[in-house]
C-alpha cells in the first residue's frame, strides 16, 4: 500500500473537522468496513463515527490515533505486528515477566494474534518508515516507538481481532430546518467556536456533521424576506450550539406552565453576577413535583447529557466524564450565551427575595416559537430535543437525590 504524508493530514482533518472528501483517503478500505467512518448519503464525504471519536478519546495523542486508524489496514498490521511480536520475544528472553505482562495487557485481543507472528517477528525497518517517523518520531523498530505501537495495536484490538467492528449506515446531510434529522444518533457536533464557520470542505458546501460556529449568519444563509423575529428564529436553527441552549429555555418554559410538576431553572452564583453576559458557569436547579429544590450540576453537564440520550457525540478528544473538559466547554458557551442574550433569545433576571439570578427565554423568542418557522421548525421538529432536555432533568434530579441525598437540596417548597 502506497501512503503519503497528505494522508496522515487528511486523517487529522477528520479526527479534528469530522468530514473530509472521499478522495482525501481513498487508498484506505478497512476502516469504513470496521465503522471508523462512514459516508455522506451522495458518496461524496467521508464522515466520522462515534468510534472515531471513542477511539480518539482512548490514546493521549492525536498522531496515534491516526496511527491507529492506519493499523486497521491489514499490510500495515502485519508490519507492525511483526515489531511488537519481536518486543515480546525479547522481554521473554530478558524473563522480564512484568514487562511482558504490562505490553500483553496494553495489547488487549491483539496479543494472541502477535503471539501467533513469533515465527515472523523480527525487529527490521517497514515499508513505512517516514509515515513512522512522524507518527512516532521514530522508525517503528526502535525503542521509543514501542510504547506507542503497544497502544496503537491495544486500542483497534476489539474492532479487528475482537470482530466488533461493523459498517455504518450513511448519514443524511444536515439540513438547519429540520432538527429531526440533524440530532440523530451517530452524529458529531464539533465544539462551539466562532472560528469554526471558517470550515469549508473542498468539494462540497454540504455537510453530515454539525458545527461548531455562533456567529452571524453568512449571506448565503440570510434569507432576505425574513422580519426580524424570523431571522433571530434563522439563526438559532443554523447554529447548532445556540439552538441546543434555546431549547433548554423553551423546554424550561413549557415544565414552569405545568404548575404541578416541579421545574428547571438556570441559576448564577453570586461569583458570576459581574460577568451574567458572559457566564463561565450555570448552575442547573430542578425543582422536583415535591418541592425539592436540587442543584443538580451545570449547564454544561446538562448538555452533555442530552447530547448523550439523543445518541449525539462531541468530536473532541476530552471524555465526557474529565471535570476540566466540563469547565472548558463552560467556558466556550459563554459567548454563546452573550450572543442569545443580544438576540433576545435568552433573558437575564436579576434574583430577588432569596432567589438567584438566572436566565429564562426571552418573550420576544417565546412568541416566535409559535409562528410560521419556529413553530415548524424549532417547535415540532424539535420535539426530540425538547423531549431528550425534560428526560434527562428528570433522570439527573432522580439519580442526584439518590446518591447525595439532602446534601444536593437548596429549599423544599411547600404549597
Amino acid at each position: 500500500m502506497k501512503l503519503s504524508h497528505s494522508t496522515i493530514r487528511n486523517l487529522e482533518h477528520l479526527l479534528t473537522i469530522g468530514e473530509i472528501p472521499t478522495a482525501d483517503i481513498s487508498p484506505l478500505k478497512i476502516g469504513q468496513n470496521l465503522g471508523m467512518w462512514t459516508t455522506s448519503a451522495d458518496g461524496s464525504r467521508i464522515i466520522a463515527t462515534p468510534a472515531t471519536v471513542q477511539l480518539l478519546q482512548s490514546l493521549p495523542s492525536l498522531s496515534e490515533t491516526v496511527a491507529a486508524l492506519l493499523s486497521c489496514e491489514a499490510d500495515i498490521r502485519q508490519a507492525w505486528g511483526k515489531i511488537i511480536a519481536a518486543r515480546l520475544q525479547e522481554l521473554g528472553t530478558r524473563r522480564d515477566a512484568q514487562g511482558l505482562s504490562e505490553a500483553i495487557n496494553t495489547l488487549g485481543q491483539a496479543s494472541e494474534t502477535l503471539i501467533q507472528l513469533l515465527p515472523q517477528a523480527a525487529l527490521s525497518s517497514s515499508n513505512y518508515t517516514e509515515l513512522e517517523r512522524t507518527l512516532f518520531d521514530a522508525p517503528a523498530e526502535q525503542a521509543p516507538a514501542t510504547p506507542k505501537l503497544l497502544r496503537v495495536l491495544g486500542a483497534t484490538a476489539p474492532l479487528i481481532e475482537g470482530k466488533q467492528g461493523t459498517p455504518a449506515n450513511s448519514l443524511q446531510d444536515i439540513d438547519p430546518l429540520n432538527p429531526a434529522i440533524n440530532w440523530v444518533r451517530r452524529r458529531l457536533l464539533r465544539l462551539p467556536s466562532l472560528r469554526d464557520g471558517e470550515i469549508k470542505l473542498k468539494s462540497s458546501i454540504k455537510s453530515s456533521v454539525l458545527s461548531g460556529d455562533w456567529g452571524d449568519l453568512t449571506p448565503e444563509e440570510i434569507n432576505p424576506d425574513d422580519t426580524l423575529s424570523q431571522g433571530t428564529m434563522r439563526w438559532v436553527l443554523y447554529r447548532p450550539w445556540a439552538f441546543l441552549l434555546a431549547q433548554v429555555v423553551f423546554t424550561q418554559e413549557a415544565w414552569s406552565a405545568e404548575r404541578v410538576s416541579g421545574k428547571l431553572s438556570l441559576e448564577l452564583e453570586n461569583s458570576q453576577l459581574a460577568q451574567f453576559d458572559q457566564p463561565t458557569q450555570v448552575l442547573v436547579v430542578i425543582t422536583t413535583a415535591a418541592g425539592e429544590e436540587v442543584i443538580c450540576g451545570t449547564l454544561a453537564e446538562l448538555l452533555l447529557q442530552v447530547l448523550s440520550q439523543l445518541g449525539v457525540s462531541v468530536l473532541t478528544a476530552h471524555s465526557p466524564q474529565d471535570t476540566l473538559y466540563i469547565t472548558s466547554l463552560q467556558e466556550r458557551l459563554a459567548p454563546v450565551i452573550a450572543v442569545l442574550l443580544k438576540q433576545q433569545v435568552w433573558r437575564f433576571e436579576t434574583g430577588s427575595s432569596g432567589r438567584r439570578s438566572g436566565y429564562t427565554i426571552h418573550s420576544n423568542f417565546s412568541d416566535s416559537c409559535y409562528r410560521v418557522l419556529g413553530s415548524k421548525s424549532f417547535n415540532r421538529l424539535g420535539n426530540s430535543i425538547t423531549s431528550a432536555i425534560r428526560n434527562s432533568c428528570d433522570r439527573w434530579v432522580k439519580e442526584r437525590l439518590a446518591t447525595a441525598g439532602n446534601t444536593s437540596v437548596v429549599q423544599v417548597t411547600t404549597r
